[in-house]
């Protein structure tokens, strides 16, 4: 379909009343780090008054497994913590945002996971220097005998395979759908350690501060993946009951999906967001798609814009009219409330353009300086160029496209023919007046990572610089 037929479409920025954003607390930031190092302080707090320190000078079985006890405990807690984080509570996801969050989400994993490899080696082998045993023996004795070990067991088998599958080599070669199925085992892996804590670890039962801790900790976990991952989404979408309104090919593996509900006018979203969508049609449509708005929301609708080439595509690219779909969300942190400069430029490239384009009409209806850097291999790829054009004609949006394949020296964000050009000159080049600017970036990781060093290095004020990587890893 032409450019020209595209731009006739009727465009949601021009709706008469713009929605408005959920609220944003910038404490909340670091709240959610305290209440994180708190839990583990106090974790700590409770190894040292049930004899943690006392057993390390007591012998090497006693030193052992005293010290298996303190990683088991950080490894259960910080478990814990990362069920919570993956449930995506609202106040958590807003302090963070995604970015941030999932920082924090492989760190915390694979460091739990680590302290819980160290916790079986340490117990194992201190349990076999006091009774004076192999230690192959000894892990096959606790297993077969101790209580809830053969859950324990099984749940470490389903973090192993979590991690496994986590680590980015082997999450490039598994479809999105797989390795977010396989991501469900955590549940489960937490879920199974839970016996075998409370019937065998005294650190869980020796006083009524420890076990009233770690019983509220497992119900917080517990309460925050039910609410927000089941309860609240199938409570927004049986109220918003959203239906596709109008699909239009954007061209070569992309549409653009139009949507309708009948209380659309009450969502709490912001330009910049995104929802976790799950079009109710064909065989697999309860897998979720994390899609970005790519319009600014009002109360006419939504709009979102769909690569098809991918995980998928093929029933994505089947979708009509009238079907029916469930969201999660909103979620996301690349939204105007976040801006601290009275200026604006977004770097997009791909369908990176798509919350940025939201966020940018957003922008033109408050009357604020924008500049867009668009960067693709060919005019061609330029995803929502007639809805760009129509905004730079209507708005004065200043428009640099970055058109070319990719630089192979210097800064590889860039097309080949600008690649000599070092990127923080570069950077400055596009934007003279670049301290002015909140700057806000979305694209494929490695190219978003790159543009926001060459930022950085260019003296752009971290808190100026707005990420979203427009991939889950």
């Amino acid at each position: 379909m032409s450019a020209a037929v595209i731009s006739n479409q009727p465009s949601l920025a021009a709706a008469p009343r713009p929605l408005h954003g959920p609220v944003r607390r910038t404490w909340w930031s670091g709240a959610v780090g305290l209440a994180v190092w708190a839990c583990l302080l106090f974790v700590v707090a409770l190894w040292v008054s049930n004899s943690g320190v006392q057993a390390l000078g007591q012998g090497l079985g006693s030193a052992l497994t005293s010290t298996g006890r303190l990683t088991g405990l950080v490894s259960s807690a910080l478990l814990l913590v990362q069920v919570i984080a993956m449930a995506r509570v609202p106040w958590i996801e807003r302090a963070l945002g995604q970015d941030r969050l999932a920082h924090w989400h492989r760190l915390v994993g694979f460091t739990s996971f680590n302290l819980m490899l160290a916790h079986i080696l340490l117990i194992t082998l201190g349990y076999a220097s006091l009774a004076q045993t192999g230690a192959l023996g000894e892990l096959w004795s606790l297993v077969t005998t101790a209580p809830g070990m053969l859950l324990a067991a099984a749940g470490t088998v389903c973090l192993v395979m979590i991690v496994v599958t986590s680590i980015r080599a082997a999450r490039r070669r598994l479809r999105y759908e797989s390795w977010h199925l396989l991501h469900l085992y955590a549940y489960l892996g937490a879920g199974l350690a839970l016996p075998h804590q409370l019937w065998t670890g005294t650190d869980f039962l020796f006083s009524p501060w420890a076990t009233a801790f770690w019983w509220a900790l497992y119900a917080a976990a517990l309460a925050s993946v039910l609410v927000y991952r089941v309860a609240v989404p199938l409570a927004a979408s049986r109220r918003q009951r959203l239906v596709v309104s109008r699909v239009v090919p954007e061209g070569p593996g992309v549409v653009t999906v139009y949507l309708t509900g009948r209380r659309v006018a009450t969502l709490r979203v912001s330009a910049g967001q995104f929802f976790v969508w799950r079009f109710k049609t064909g065989t697999g449509w309860t897998r979720g798609h994390p899609l970005s708005l790519s319009a600014a929301p009002t109360s006419a609708g939504l709009r979102v814009t769909i690569g098809t080439h991918g995980d998928d595509g093929a029933r994505l690219a089947s979708i009509t009219v009238g079907t029916p779909v469930l969201i999660e969300g909103p979620y996301g942190r690349l939204t105007a409330d976040t801006r601290v400069r009275p200026r604006l430029v977004v770097f997009a490239a791909g369908l990176g353009i798509a919350p940025l384009l939201a966020l940018l009409q957003e922008a033109a209806g408050d009357r604020l300086p924008a500049t867009l850097v668009y960067r693709a291999r060919s005019a061609d790829e330029l995803a929502l160029r007639a809805d760009v054009e129509q905004l730079a004609a209507t708005s004065g949006l200043r428009v640099i496209e970055l058109l070319g394949s990719r630089s192979r020296i210097g800064a590889s964000w860039l097309p080949a023919q600008f690649g000599h050009v070092p990127g923080p000159e570069a950077v400055r080049r596009l934007i003279p007046d670049l301290p002015d600017h909140d700057v806000f970036v979305c694209g494929p990781a490695p190219w978003a990572r790159a543009v926001v060093a060459d930022l950085r290095a260019a003296g752009v004020a971290p808190e100026a610089i707005h990420l979203e990587l427009f991939a889950l890893e």
